[in-house]
């Protein structure tokens, strides 16, 4: 969706926000300046015109103060510069233009100050005070590489670069768009844009960069029903109509192709069957094959061992080959050669029942040591097998703690486990514990043993084990689990300060940086999906808070409308 990625997020940044930061080698904190200061700062630029003028040289005094006060004078007075916009030819074109008006009956022009504190003065443009040259400041983009480095996020997506926001890092993929806009930029701006000194401007700022983001992630989950294909639209719609409010920007080709997606969904659904990142590889692979120049034989070959190689691929992830030695080795073997980067859009985004290719949970547990589970947790074992054993067969035995009453006619499950540190499940998404696998241990889970089972629940896995029971017909059962820490909801009070449940389609909240006492034990199924999670206090809770950002790709973000959404839709 390189019309999405690309064409509307990057083009949102690059050219509505224009984001591009020059790093400087001092780190010098700018200080704001209030609309008083603002006030004494235009008085000082307009005098030292004066006495420039008088003297008819560009007086130091003119150059001391920021660029942007120059800025601002001279485009208030109508002077457009051509050439180098360096802050001593905006002082010759003023002084120019002063000298022009000694002749005339017409006056200087003084810019308002602005209404809040500002380290860039500028003009304001509209009555929300939004200029584009001001949006996303020096500050602003510092804030946001800080949160990019201290955000945990899973192995699957890769880290956009640390300096982003910058040319130094040179061009970034779709895939680096995705993320930065749709999961940093989303944790950094929304509580820097719902805070007390937040400007309505910056509210409107926020809420038509969120139709956007929401729009993206409505289009790019992997299904897809007619009410979702609707909603994106409307967000879609709401987007452009609010970036023409509050920026008259020109729209380009790529809006109008936007408006046109729904149609696509509604009838090809899932954008993952028919977009173009699977052209893209191909294309990639084609440019390194080694080729004996004979160019009218290579698309004819290429098309016949493309065909064989999905064939093959087809029939080896779709045959229940024996569980045997020989046939585990020629398995093995196979995905070395043919192996994927479990990593970015392009694979999570397609997940599949594509069995794992790494070894069978028996081969892992044979070569791993034996640990005896703690007495609390081994309890919570005993109920989550028997809880769930349906699913195992009707015939499935009831089972017991190895230190009950001899007289239960029940099978004794074994205390003892196989710790791992991390688990992968069919798709090649990886689920680790905090102490071997920090990315992959940030979760969305539901808790079966719980009175309200489908409620979603964000915790960290600790500990990640394989246990070994006995079934009927001597059937051996060899299982992953997962033991995890569940957060603290915020308190009702705290909970109305929560700067991201304003968006609910956004699917993030926070949660207090704290565990309950008790740990759980849950099974790969009742985990939902990673999120990517930030540390930090909120000024209005007062203690440390960690940002739950749920990357849930697959499933329907929230049964809620349109209206229901947070947002004002147009």
């Amino acid at each position: 969706m390189h019309n999405l990625f690309l064409g509307e997020l990057r083009h949102h940044c690059r050219e509505v926000w224009e984001i591009n930061i020059k790093d400087k080698a001092t780190t010098r904190k700018v200080t704001a300046h209030t609309p008083d200061k603002q006030k004494k700062w235009l008085d000082k630029v307009v005098s030292a015109l004066r006495k420039s003028a008088a003297r008819g040289e560009v007086l130091s005094s003119l150059t001391q103060p920021r660029k942007g006060y120059l800025i601002a004078l001279a485009h208030f007075n109508d002077i457009h510069l051509h050439g180098k916009l360096t802050k001593l030819e905006y002082a010759k074109a003023l002084l120019k233009w002063v000298r022009i008006l000694a002749y005339s009956e017409r006056r200087l022009a003084i810019p308002p100050v602005l209404s809040k504190d500002t380290t860039d003065f500028h003009v304001k443009e509209n009555e929300y005070d939004i200029s584009k040259q001001g949006i996303i400041t020096l500050n602003v983009i510092e804030h946001i590489r800080a949160d990019i480095r201290a955000t945990y996020l899973p192995s699957w997506i890769e880290r956009p670069p640390l300096n982003f926001g910058s040319r130094s890092h040179g061009k970034l993929k779709a895939d680096h768009w995705r993320t930065v806009c749709t999961i940093n930029m989303v944790i950094s701006l929304v509580p820097i844009w719902t805070s007390s000194t937040a400007t309505e401007g910056d509210r409107l700022l926020l809420e038509n960069f969120i139709h956007l983001v929401v729009a993206v992630d409505l289009a790019t989950r992997c299904t897809m029903d007619a009410q979702r294909a609707r909603l994106f639209d409307e967000h879609m719609l709401s987007y452009l109509r609010t970036l023409r409010h509050l920026f008259e920007h020109q729209l380009v080709p790529n809006h109008h192709l936007s408006l046109h997606i729904v149609t696509c969904l509604l009838l090809f659904r899932p954008v993952h069957g028919w977009w173009a990142y699977p052209f893209e590889r191909y294309n990639g692979i084609i440019q390194r094959l080694n080729t004996n120049n004979k160019i009218e034989e290579i698309p004819l070959t290429f098309m016949r061992l493309f065909y064989a190689g999905a064939e093959l691929r087809w029939l080896v992830s779709s045959t229940d080959w024996p569980d045997t030695e020989e046939f585990r080795d020629l398995m093995q073997a196979f995905h070395r050669v043919y192996q994927d980067a479990a990593r970015g859009t392009r694979v999570v985004d397609v997940l599949s029942e594509v069995k794992s290719s790494g070894p069978s949970l028996h081969e892992q547990f044979k070569k791993l040591d034996d640990v005896r589970l703690e007495n609390g947790l081994y309890t919570q074992l005993v109920n989550v097998i028997n809880r769930t054993r349906s699913s195992e067969g009707e015939r499935s035995p009831m089972f017991t703690s190895y230190d009950s009453d001899l007289s239960e006619d029940y099978i004794r499950l074994s205390p003892h486990i196989h710790e791992l540190p991390k688990f992968e499940v069919d798709g090649g998404v990886i689920y680790g514990s905090r102490d071997k696998n920090i990315r992959n241990s940030f979760i969305l889970f539901q808790d079966p043993c719980s009175a309200t089972p489908s409620l979603l629940c964000a915790g960290q896995i600790s500990q990640v084990f394989l246990h070994r029971r006995g079934l009927t017909g001597n059937k051996v059962v060899v299982e992953p689990f997962a033991v995890v820490d569940e957060y603290v909801p915020l308190s009702p009070e705290h909970a109305q300060h929560d700067p991201y449940t304003r968006f609910p389609l956004l699917e993030t909240h926070l949660c207090y940086n704290r565990f309950k006492s008790r740990r759980l034990i849950i099974r790969p199924g009742d985990i939902s999906c990673h999120f990517a999670a930030l540390v930090y206090a909120p000024e209005d809770i007062g203690e440390p808070c960690v940002v739950v950002r749920a990357l849930d790709r697959v499933s329907s973000p929230s049964p809620m409308h349109a209206g229901e959404s947070g947002l004002t839709v147009h």
